[in-house]
């Protein structure tokens, strides 16, 4: 944007988009403040969302200037919140739309798992797992959506609903960021790394990883806590998680793995090594992966269940927080 627009104009455009959408733009922690579009002012205050304008202090909005006292939060790459979408069956032709990048190829999209629902205006997607099923090929949605460049840092942060009476079984997985060969499927890999969810016994929420240290063939657990305790989903509630990855130098340990679950911070890896020395590879791609599974019947539904997904952002700096 031109830099001699003035920033009453600004304002006046963000004001117009955020009057012309039915959901307005994703708000991040903050204090009182309105909405704008993307290249919005914030005022003083409280951290502004996605594209938006904070509130009395805060930090600026994609593109943004940032008001007093405040620190850009950085950029919003893609903000998928299927606002625009008819109800219905989701298909992976709407992928591109909605996450910029377009899939290869799908599970789950083409035997009409996906699909988009309005509730009280407010869409979303939801993901249907068939009863008795396990693993992606029979149960849940895959896909892979490109992110167009390789990423050394980017948050990632989505809104998830768990349906009323929701049987977690053993577990599922959810969706993160990946990188390299993204391995997954219990393999020995050490050209990539995978950076999903899952739930687990109970609703509990854990980082789910493969990376070149991994213990467990099946990849390793990080667990979510707070105040010493297990953070767990709870079924008919819209959580949201955020995810932060930053890139080790190669082979050495001082890559970075957080999370956020809504807004409080859950998970803070440190020293991790999301690649051995000699790799060029970094963060590509978001694996959006949701099954229940495991590989057997034990991990299977005793009913048909669903999961509901919203808003989910790519953005260089914080979102939630």
């Amino acid at each position: 944007m031109a830099p001699w627009i003035s920033a009453g104009a600004l304002f006046l455009v963000g004001a117009l988009m955020f009057a012309c959408t039915e959901k307005g733009p994703f708000s991040a922690t903050g204090g009182t403040g309105g909405a704008g579009g993307a290249g919005g002012t914030a005022g003083a205050g409280g951290t502004a969302g996605a594209g938006g304008m904070g509130g009395g202090g805060g930090a600026a909005g994609a593109g943004g200037a940032a008001g007093a006292g405040g620190a850009s939060p950085g950029d919003v790459l893609v903000h998928a919140d299927f606002q625009q979408r008819e109800p219905g069956v989701y298909s992976e032709d709407m992928v591109a739309g909605d996450f910029v990048g377009a899939p290869s190829w799908n599970n789950g999209l083409d035997e009409g798992r996906a699909s988009i629902v309005d509730e009280a205006g407010n869409r979303f997607l939801r993901v249907t797992y068939p009863a008795g099923e396990v693993g992606p090929a029979e149960g849940g949605v895959q896909f892979k959506v490109p992110l167009g460049q390789t990423y050394q840092e980017l948050f990632l942060s989505y809104r998830v609903r768990f349906g009323a009476g929701f049987a977690f079984v053993k577990g599922g997985k959810l969706p993160g960021l990946v990188g390299g060969s993204a391995p997954t499927g219990c393999v020995e890999d050490t050209t990539g790394f995978s950076a999903r969810m899952m739930w687990r016994t109970g609703g509990a929420a854990v980082q789910y990883m493969y990376f070149p240290e991994k213990l467990n063939d099946c990849g390793d657990d990080y667990d979510y806590m707070s105040g010493g305790s297990v953070v767990s989903f709870e079924p008919g509630t819209w959580h949201t998680v955020e995810h932060r990855l930053v890139m080790n130098t190669p082979g050495e340990h001082d890559g970075v793995l957080e999370a956020w679950f809504d807004k409080q911070p859950v998970l803070g890896e440190q020293a991790f090594l999301f690649r051995l020395a000699g790799a060029t590879y970094g963060i590509d791609a978001l694996y959006f992966s949701t099954f229940f599974g495991g590989s057997d019947a034990s991990w299977a539904p005793p009913s048909a269940q669903t999961v509901d997904y919203d808003d989910f952002i790519f953005s260089t700096g914080p979102i939630t927080h």
